[in-house]
């Protein structure tokens, strides 16, 4: 593993899985996903945590880490979140988004962390994500993550894989 000064050194904890795995609780996954506690007043440890953030936003500096993360372009992101691609643009690394975007952006960085946690390894887990599967009438599960229903759906799955359940 990385010999890290600060979490502020690193752009994903994702990216190590010796130090992910080590991590204890759903939130401190979805706390790295997003970028490490650089991008947070506190610490996440409870959906109340969740639910402030989602109020307060998150910085446009999160949208380019997660599609970093998924292998997805910008505008494939902006389809998820359901924010222009323009509006993107313009917006400075430091600027907050809205709740919908945040809240939705929450909801994929937890099925990131699932993912990794399922999978072992951030690029089998995007290669799953990008791949048509049965489960979901031969759709990719990447397309199921711009809605909270479709998150759960994939959630859903990724526990099923998670048992050995043919999915």
């Amino acid at each position: 593993m990385k010999p890290y000064k600060s979490s502020d050194d690193i752009k994903s904890l994702a990216l190590e899985p010796e130090y992910f795995y080590g991590l204890e609780s759903k939130y401190d996954k979805i706390m790295s996903v997003l970028g490490g506690s650089s991008n947070f007043e506190n610490n996440i440890s409870s959906d109340l945590d969740l639910i402030s953030i989602s109020r307060k936003g998150l910085p446009k500096s999160v949208i380019v880490t997660i599609s970093e993360l998924l292998g997805i372009s910008m505008e494939k992101m902006s389809d998820l979140i359901h924010i222009s691609h323009r509006t993107i643009q313009r917006k400075k690394p430091e600027d907050l988004l809205n709740v919908y975007s945040t809240e939705q952006i929450l909801e994929i960085a937890e099925v990131i962390s699932k993912g990794v946690e399922v999978f072992n390894s951030i690029d089998i887990f995007t290669k799953w994500l990008h791949q048509e599967i049965r489960y979901l009438n031969y759709q990719k599960p990447l397309d199921y993550l711009d809605t909270s229903f479709g998150t759960k759906m994939v959630l859903d799955i990724l526990g099923r894989v998670e048992h050995g359940v043919y999915s």
